[in-house]
């Protein structure tokens, strides 16, 4: 028989971990983007993303100048990414990616299923301010019974 006392409390102290873990790998995301967008000359970036129905993806980069000129992510772009014991070069557009999917599965585990959602990781490079707006997707009905 199932201890749902200790059943909950191994899914509480996973989901803590998990929690530390997706945390930690956002700030060192953060951290590793902001210096070669400023190198770049890129003052804001938006990283838009939309899913449903069991899968989603980050669908497009848009990144702009100090003139709120659209700009290219240069290909050859790239970040170091340090973790504890570790090191690893990414391109700049792979660790923007990396940066939304972890912010999702942080604030909203599961965006991608049923009816979705859809959004935009939006980051203000001078300010150093980094923005999830998701827009969460429902199915809902309006029940009406009247009495003829």
């Amino acid at each position: 028989m199932v201890d749902m006392s200790q059943a909950l409390a191994d899914f509480e102290r996973a989901r803590a971990e998990s929690r530390v873990r997706v945390t930690t790998k956002i700030d060192r995301l953060k951290h590793a983007v902001l210096a070669p967008l400023r190198e770049l000359g890129i003052t804001s970036v938006e990283i838009a993303f939309d899913g449903y129905g069991d899968s989603g993806a980050v669908e497009r980069i848009f990144s702009y100048d100090a003139e709120n000129q659209e700009s290219e992510l240069p290909e050859e772009a790239v970040v170091l990414l340090e973790g504890d014991d570790t090191a690893r070069e990414t391109s700049l557009r792979s660790a923007l990616e990396e940066l939304t999917y972890a912010a999702l599965e942080l604030h909203h585990p599961g965006w991608e299923n049923n009816d979705g959602a859809g959004g935009a990781l939006e980051i203000d490079v001078a300010q150093g301010s980094f923005m999830l707006d998701c827009k969460l997707r429902y199915t809902a009905y309006d029940d009406h019974y009247d009495e003829l």
